[in-house]
């Protein structure tokens, strides 16, 4: 024990001394020096003798395999573990990403599949007959069955990342992570990026040491930052290079060994920074130095491959240690991802329709994956990938051109990505139309006058509209009381309108390509508010003075006339004993009910009811101790402006109720109303196809829609409110020339509707009563 701890000591003391001088020298690699300290123990020197014994035997053999084409290959997957000793357990999440970083270097630099490997084409004039190398492998960091009595932070199914851990030692080789190939990220001495073991034991758990400035790429994590010129991962890539048995490309200089590989030139001394392809002398003219193998000294932007003889032996190397990994402690399986970031595109006919895909790989998968579309691609679209093919982690596009002769519609198509397996996804397309062209206004015709406080208006239906903007103001530049609507199809009511107005209006089609220039505008004037009082005829209708229930009493009259009501006023006159027992309510065609008098108001003996109501009227109620007991112009119990809007045309209906039917009775006498308002004149049927025919009209909610047909396309009906609300809808077959269809709307309100009679590209409107 005590010899090897001095023998420990003294590689320890050894290395300082080498790590200073390299700092002098410029060197950035430790490994040599690390070899030559290891090489003076006997024991190490004669089992490193023996290994390379059979390594070389094993490097032969393959190089015969390849010559005469009996050489195998096996994709072989390395366990990796990564270790941070002087992390910080907080930084767990980062460092394990940062880890990664690495792996993925490594999958592309020992396969060939790094992007900077197309820089090869322009290189290798400089190197005739030399041929580049891939081997087929997959580093892993290991996953599962981690060794006991190491990190206690690692977990089952978490990454192999050991933050904090000690225990490699100085020797840099900890027994419990032997069958792992192990990456010890710490200080490598001054000057230094890393060094390795020459033909490193995976059974020992000896590792590869790299300094937190030199280990992979991007932002890193506290205390390990890529640094410039050497932040790609490559000096990783050029140290497990020599745990896998490679030497520098210079070793030994023009009169030495070299790297014992046939296909590298022979150089004197190693090359640093960048230079450019053939621009560095090999010792044998006109040979060039190998300045892009990652086994030089070049910065890591120019290092950027193997050579064929360079796999060739590292391959020798996994061939005769690979039973010494691990099994069953990684979940890592060769594959590859599509994923499109923008699906569904829209696009307006003629642009191109442009799909953006993600191409993700795992596990090493370097295969390369060719990209079609495969269904669903519409009738004369054309389409193209670029790039047609990927191999690695990168994005595509594909376009979908010759937009303009494709009809409108989604279309869902079946992008296929072939490569050891073959993948579909499905993605969206949706073409619109262009941009939707301007409509004309067809109703009410511009300088129209008397029109209604609600009027529909109508246009012509614009080719590709979706949608309709429609402006109305009180003067032409729209800029006073303008108000702005949508509508979805090629009518608006125009509702609460006022009277002896000038209104203008416009309308400008949208779709989801852009919006048409606004119509030509076109004015009308709305009708004036007119008053027209009407008497009842249900008259002198007596009140029994006997019974033991209430008595209720109605009197109807019906007003043929049709405006959208602004004011309504009632009188009424009542003879009774007791005027405090009657209650006395209106109810108008609508349905809508209000109480004028509520039962026991004026309960003092009074007799007789002559009164007026009048919301503008100066008060409420005041009794009267005689005869009339309620009399005057007063204010209604509930206000009669609940019917404004209401159309007046129908049965208005007074009820009187008697809520104390015995000793005392009388007689109702009579009533008139006063009504205010605009006509509702909203579309005339004169301005409708002759042929169509509504009847009977009025109507209790049936009735016939016929009309001459030229077309077979279904017959749609829609029934709007004289607010512009759609309350009902119905669709007909239509087979005959002569159209004739009876319609149930029997569940509606009595009131005045707009019936839209639709079939084909033709429409019109009828006014519809139903009572």
């Amino acid at each position: 024990m005590k010899k090897i701890t001095l023998l420990k000591r003294s590689f320890l003391f050894s290395l300082a001394i080498m790590l200073f001088s390299f700092t002098h020298a410029q060197e950035k690699c430790g490994t040599a020096e690390l070899m030559k300290q290891k090489l003076k123990d006997p024991v190490f020197a004669k089992q490193y003798a023996k290994r390379q014994a059979k390594f070389e035997a094993k490097f032969l053999e393959l190089q015969t395999q390849k010559s005469n084409g009996t050489y195998k290959k096996a994709t072989l997957t390395i366990p990796v573990a990564v270790h941070f000793p002087g992390g910080n357990e907080s930084d767990r999440a980062c460092l394990e990403a940062f880890a990664e970083t690495q792996i993925a270097i490594l999958n592309a630099d020992y396969t060939g599949t790094n992007s900077d490997f197309s820089d090869w084409a322009a290189a290798s004039s400089f190197y005739p007959g030399l041929n580049t190398g891939a081997a087929d492998v997959v580093f892993c960091i290991a996953t599962l069955n981690h060794p006991a009595n190491t990190d206690s932070d690692l977990v089952e199914g978490g990454p192999a990342v050991t933050i904090g851990y000690t225990g490699f030692g100085g020797n840099d080789t900890d027994a419990k992570w032997g069958g792992y190939m192990n990456f010890l990220v710490k200080d490598a001495g001054s000057g230094i990026l890393g060094y390795s073991p020459l033909g490193g034991s995976i059974a020992n758990g000896a590792s590869v040491v790299i300094a937190p400035t030199a280990y992979g790429s991007g932002a890193g994590c506290s205390g390990y930052t890529p640094g410039a010129p050497y932040n790609l991962g490559r000096t990783t890539t050029h140290e497990l290079g020599h745990f896998f048995n490679l030497d520098h490309t210079f070793n030994g200089g023009c009169t030495g060994a070299g790297d014992s590989i046939a296909d590298t030139p022979a150089v004197a001394n190693p090359t640093y920074g960048t230079p450019a392809p053939g621009s560095v002398a090999g010792c044998n003219n006109p040979e060039k130095a190998l300045t892009m193998s990652y086994m030089d000294y070049t910065n890591d932007t120019h290092m950027f491959m193997f050579s064929a003889g360079q796999i060739t032996r590292v391959e020798a190397y996994w061939a005769t240690i690979a039973s010494d990994f691990k099994t069953g402690v990684t979940a890592c399986n060769s594959d590859f991802t599509v994923t499109a970031n923008n699906s569904p595109v829209s696009v307006c006919s003629p642009t191109d329709a442009i799909f953006n895909f993600t191409f993700a790989t795992s596990g090493g998968y370097n295969a390369n994956t060719a990209f079609t579309a495969t269904a669903g691609v519409p009738n004369n679209a054309t389409v193209v990938f670029s790039p047609t093919a990927l191999s690695a982690d990168g994005s595509f596009t594909m376009t979908i051109g010759n937009i303009a002769t494709v009809a409108t519609g989604d279309y869902t198509i079946t992008v296929t990505a072939i490569g050891t397996t073959t993948k579909t996804l499905d993605i969206v397309l949706s073409v619109q139309a262009g941009v939707p062209s301007a409509t004309t206004l067809t109703y009410p015709a511009n300088n129209a006058t008397s029109i209604g406080s609600s009027s529909l208006l109508t246009w012509n239906t614009a080719a590709n509209a979706a949608t309709y903007t429609v402006q109305i103001a009180t003067d032409a530049g729209f800029t006073t009381n303008m108000t702005t609507n949508t509508a979805n199809t090629n009518n608006y009511t125009a509702t609460n309108l006022n009277p002896s107005t000038q209104y203008f209006w416009r309308v400008k089609s949208l779709n989801g390509c852009g919006e048409s220039v606004y119509s030509s505008a076109f004015n009308f004037t709305t009708a004036a508010i007119s008053c027209t009082t009407y008497n009842s005829i249900q008259n002198n209708i007596t009140i029994p003075d006997t019974g033991t229930t209430e008595h209720v009493i109605t009197s109807t009259l019906n007003i043929p006339d049709n405006v959208s009501i602004t004011d309504v006023n009632v009188t009424i006159n009542v003879q009774h004993v007791w005027a405090g027992d009657v209650e006395l309510k209106l109810t108008s065609p609508n349905g809508t009910e209000v109480i004028l008098l509520a039962n026991s108001k004026c309960d003092d003996g009074t007799d007789d009811i002559g009164v007026t109501y009048d919301d503008q009227a100066g008060g409420p109620i005041s009794c009267s101790t005689s005869a009339p007991c309620v009399g005057g112009t007063i204010q209604p119990e509930n206000t009669l402006s609940v019917f404004n809007g209401e159309a007046s045309t129908g049965n208005w209906i007074v009820t009187a109720t008697d809520g104390y039917p015995s000793a005392d009775g009388g007689e109702f006498l009579n009533f008139n109303i006063e009504i205010c308002g605009a006509p509702i004149l909203g579309i005339e049927d004169t301005k409708f196809a002759e042929s169509v025919s509504v009847y009977p009209n009025p109507n209790n909610g049936e009735f016939f829609v016929s009309f001459h047909s030229t077309t077979s396309q279904a017959v749609k009906l829609s029934l709007f409110d004289m607010r512009g609300r759609l309350v009902s809808k119905q669709k007909f077959e239509n087979n005959s020339n002569v159209f004739i269809q009876k319609v149930h709307f029997n569940d509606l309100a009595k009131a005045v509707y707009i019936l839209k009679i639709q079939t084909g590209n033709s429409e019109t409107f009828k006014r519809l009563v139903i009572k």
